[in-house]
């Protein structure tokens, strides 16, 4: 029986790593489930995890698939100073040929349907990426991490507003209403107390602290709702300017996705594409839900030579 023709396609993020086989037109055959594979997460074995996934589902299927070629979309790969080594090690092992990118690459040509699609992708989770392309040209912007700057996300919410609160504290003036219901909200009596909320807890942990934000726009508080919208247009600023470096013209594909936006996200939403169109910039918006594997998927088959 004539083997199967397929690719391998791995998502490796900070909580697990996805695998799924690939036919040539895109067809999913199969998924396999595995541990961390971000290096930002674990940086001695982030490789050999994403190894062990793949080598299960070869394994069960070995004597049925011929392996075309191995695509991965990796979180936090950033911290690997040489992609080529780990490319050289699968495909050294597998015998083929082996793709390594970000998983922001990888959620941008989960939108792009062929080689001469162009677009945008906007992800606003705990941080912030958006990445375009335009034709053979790809710029990326945010991704500076939550120590420099992550304008429009999570963490970045409640990183401003605490700033602001400061800034009024210091100025002499009183805390608004919604400054208020925050320190209420997470027991904070004194406002030096703030030290301890962004010294003593992961990012991670004060990103989550946003959805008061939502909880209080839910409420009918204008000031939360205003400051969802606010978010929004940074998310928009910057796309705006991801657009003008890549001479990217409207109407161009365009996917918002993340933590941020995908949970109670409308206000974030809104903000955004009144942002968009007060400077006329149409877009064609992908609202679905964006595959990270099928984004491999295009990935390794519009960029294969």
């Amino acid at each position: 029986m004539e083997k199967i023709k397929v690719y391998l396609c791995v998502d490796a993020g900070g909580t697990k790593s996805l695998v799924g086989a690939f036919t040539v037109d895109g067809r999913l055959l199969a998924k396999a489930t595995g541990k961390s594979g971000s290096p930002a997460v674990i940086y001695e074995k982030w490789y050999q995890n994403i190894d062990e996934a793949l080598n299960e589902i070869i394994q069960k299927n070995k004597d049925k698939w011929n392996l075309l070629a191995i695509g991965m979309g990796i979180s936090g790969l950033s911290v690997i100073n040489d992609i080529k080594e780990f490319e050289k090690y699968f495909e050294k092992k597998y015998q083929t040929k082996c793709w390594i990118t970000s998983d922001v690459k990888s959620a941008l040509y989960s939108l792009l349907n062929n080689q001469y699609d162009n677009g945008i992708i906007v992800i606003a989770g705990t941080g912030v990426a958006i990445y375009g392309k335009n034709q053979a040209n790809e710029k990326m912007l945010g991704g500076w991490g939550h120590l420099l700057r992550e304008r429009g996300s999570a963490y970045g919410a409640v990183h401003d507003f605490c700033v602001q609160m400061i800034d009024h504290y210091e100025e002499g003036q009183p805390l608004t209403n919604l400054e208020q219901a925050f320190l209420n909200s997470i027991n904070l009596k004194d406002i030096r107390q703030l030290n301890h909320l962004f010294y003593q807890h992961s990012k991670d942990e004060i990103a989550k602290l946003s959805q008061f934000f939502k909880l209080e726009a839910s409420k009918g508080s204008q000031e939360a709702i205003n400051l969802l919208i606010k978010e929004g247009e940074k998310l928009a600023k910057q796309t705006i300017d991801t657009m003008k470096a890549l001479n990217l013209t409207s109407p161009a594909i365009i996917g918002l996705t993340g933590g941020f936006i995908e949970n109670d996200g409308k206000l974030i939403i809104d903000g955004f594409k009144k942002y968009m169109a007060k400077y006329n910039n149409e877009l064609n918006y992908n609202q679905a839900t964006l595959d990270q594997l099928k984004g491999v998927y295009n990935y390794i088959t519009q960029n294969q030579k």
